[in-house]
């Protein structure tokens, strides 16, 4: 009878020592979407979005800034003005490019440059004109993705604001981008390269930035907006 007691006391230990691991399990089952939770939430800062937007803005325009120095660089490294008496400085170019990457019209003396100027029509390429638009798109996406927008509202400032801070100094480029080729014995005589600063320019760069920082924006949106959907 003893011996049969302490087998049944035995046995019951054995039988609470598993309830807890039954239950651990269950809370692990539990805790994997309170784990899910703090992994999407170190994905978002909580940020103004004015300043998210602001910040974004004038990150973009630095990266696009840099990104053009180079590609001029390598202008000036493959001797694109070498029949030039006195080049003009890499940041003239540089806000040249960038403006004409934009679709900001290049005029020489207050005319259209058409294209059949020589090294002039090198200014601006396919290439050059990819650069903002990848860098826009981008800065769209990471500021939807990374940044807590609950409302309509706050989506739109972020936005806002981004292009903003974008647009201005893109568009004070105009202010040192000017320059003027000395005359190589031509018939044509040195006119100044420069692009007009009007509000069409603001216009021009301002519907560049919008258009493709919506886009970036929308792709960020798409998977939030399924999910609430489902």
């Amino acid at each position: 009878m003893s011996s049969d007691r302490r087998f049944e006391y035995e046995k019951g230990p054995d039988l609470e020592d598993e309830e807890p691991i039954t239950e651990r399990d269950d809370d692990g089952d539990e805790d994997e979407p309170a784990g899910d939770a703090p992994r999407r939430g170190r994905t978002r800062f909580a940020v103004p979005p004015w300043k998210a937007g602001a910040i974004s803005g004038a990150s973009a325009f630095a990266v696009v800034l840099a990104a053009t120095y180079q590609l001029v660089g390598a202008m000036f490294a493959g001797g694109m003005f070498s029949g030039v008496e006195e080049q003009p400085s890499r940041l003239v170019v540089t806000g040249l490019v960038t403006l004409g990457s934009h679709g900001a019209t290049l005029e020489q003396d207050e005319e259209v440059i058409r294209g059949a100027f020589g090294f002039i029509r090198g200014l601006t390429s396919h290439v050059s004109a990819l650069v903002p638009i990848v860098v826009l798109v981008v800065a769209g996406y990471l500021l939807v993705r990374y940044v807590r927008l609950e409302t309509r509202q706050e989506a739109g400032l972020a936005l806002g604001s981004l292009v903003l801070c974008y647009v201005l100094p893109t568009a004070a480029l105009a202010a040192i981008a000017r320059w003027t080729p000395e005359d190589t014995g031509g018939a044509q005589e040195a006119e100044t390269i420069a692009v007009a600063t009007d509000l069409s320019l603001v216009a021009t760069i301002g519907g560049t930035a919008l258009t493709f920082v919506v886009i970036g924006a929308g792709i960020a949106a798409v998977p939030r907006l399924l999910a609430a959907t489902e």
